[in-house]
């Protein structure tokens, strides 16, 4: 048996733990990930970065915002900006009306981000992610990974750099 620490064979035999421990209890890596489709697509982004999922509701459009705007809700007495996912990642708009909004924190506010429907929460090993050699110039700053789920390549955005990049 391999001392998961060290790497070697050393211990065995010589300390109860390491003879007792199962290959199966040595823990790997993950990033516990929300997975959810926008325009067809299926995107995740780090759990720790939202706060919540809510359904769409009636959004108030702001005049003069940009196309990656929403518009205004009222979410229990707080008004929060919503953004279109669809806008900002292929330029058709995700389904307001029946999609669902993942709320996340940007500085001291709380932001929406419109996405036509929520997967799945998964704990993707780190070694099921790869390097983003494969992306565009312009998409490097917001997606921080592709992971491989299900056999198909998901885009792990960074929601506060795609945030930051729409609200400024």
């Amino acid at each position: 048996m391999t001392d998961p620490v060290h790497g070697a064979t050393a211990f065995v035999g010589l300390d109860p733990y390491f003879d007792e421990l199962d290959e199966a209890e040595i823990q790997v890596a993950t990033r516990r990930l929300i997975v959810f489709v926008v325009s067809g697509r299926s995107f995740a982004c780090e759990m720790g970065a939202v706060r919540e999922v809510v359904p769409s509701q009636a959004v108030t459009r702001l005049p003069g915002a940009p196309k990656e705007v929403c518009g205004l809700i009222n979410l229990r007495g707080t008004i929060v900006t919503v953004l279109d996912l669809g806008h900002k990642l292929d330029h058709s708009a995700c389904n307001t009306k029946e999609g669902l909004i993942l709320l996340a924190e940007y500085g001291e506010k709380l932001v929406g981000l419109g996405v036509d429907d929520v997967r799945d929460i998964l704990d993707v090993p780190v070694d099921d992610l790869s390097a983003l050699e494969k992306l565009a110039e312009a998409d490097s700053h917001i997606v921080t990974a592709v992971a491989n789920i299900d056999g198909h390549e998901v885009m792990v955005l960074d929601i506060k750099e795609v945030v930051r990049e729409i609200l400024g």
